[in-house]
């Protein structure tokens, strides 16, 4: 360890015990780095869609809402003085699906439906300072998310079906 006095520091040392500061290792910043690895999740704006699909047993009403989750990843590390730096904020962007269907007021199916990785992208630098950047990307990429929204939407429209007839089979047996 270095030792350092307040004269070092340019202030009066009359007296005063010399410190001693341990000196900055890059292995410190790897630490602190990986530590920051663990990946960040923060809610976006949700999405609504409704349908109404014509069944034998009666008209099915669905109720779809959508919630995206933005996980972020701190890769690299930072730069020693006079080094470049090779922090990024990897993100990407999770799709939820909550389907609520109805038909008449006895049979209610619920489901939920979720899709990883709709958008993803990297920005340079820290998770921590990059949160806005990345929800202006999203907000400029919801025509996808809402894309991606109605293809589960479309998918799930055979399993309302099978599950309504299911439902009807049973009540007709007993």
């Amino acid at each position: 360890m270095k030792m350092v006095g307040f004269s070092t520091l340019g202030l009066p040392t009359s007296g005063l015990p010399k410190l001693r500061l341990a000196p900055v290792r890059l292995a410190a910043v790897g630490i602190a780095t990986l530590a920051a690895a663990l990946a960040v999740c923060a809610p976006a704006q949700a999405m609504e869609h409704k349908v109404v699909i014509d069944h034998p047993v009666g008209p099915i009403a669905a109720d779809y809402t959508g919630s995206t989750r933005v996980e972020m990843q701190q890769i690299g590390v930072a730069g020693g003085a006079g080094r470049p730096s090779s922090l990024r904020c990897q993100w990407s962007v999770s799709l939820s699906v909550e389907r609520d269907a109805q038909v008449g007021s006895s049979l209610r199916a619920r489901r939920s439906m979720m899709r990883d990785d709709v958008v993803k992208g990297s920005s340079p630098g820290w998770c921590s300072e990059r949160g806005n950047g990345i929800d202006r990307i999203i907000e400029a990429r919801r025509d996808t998310l809402r894309s991606a929204m109605m293809a589960m939407v479309a998918q799930d429209r055979d399993v309302i079906l099978v599950e309504a007839d299911s439902t009807h089979a049973k009540l007709r047996e007993g």
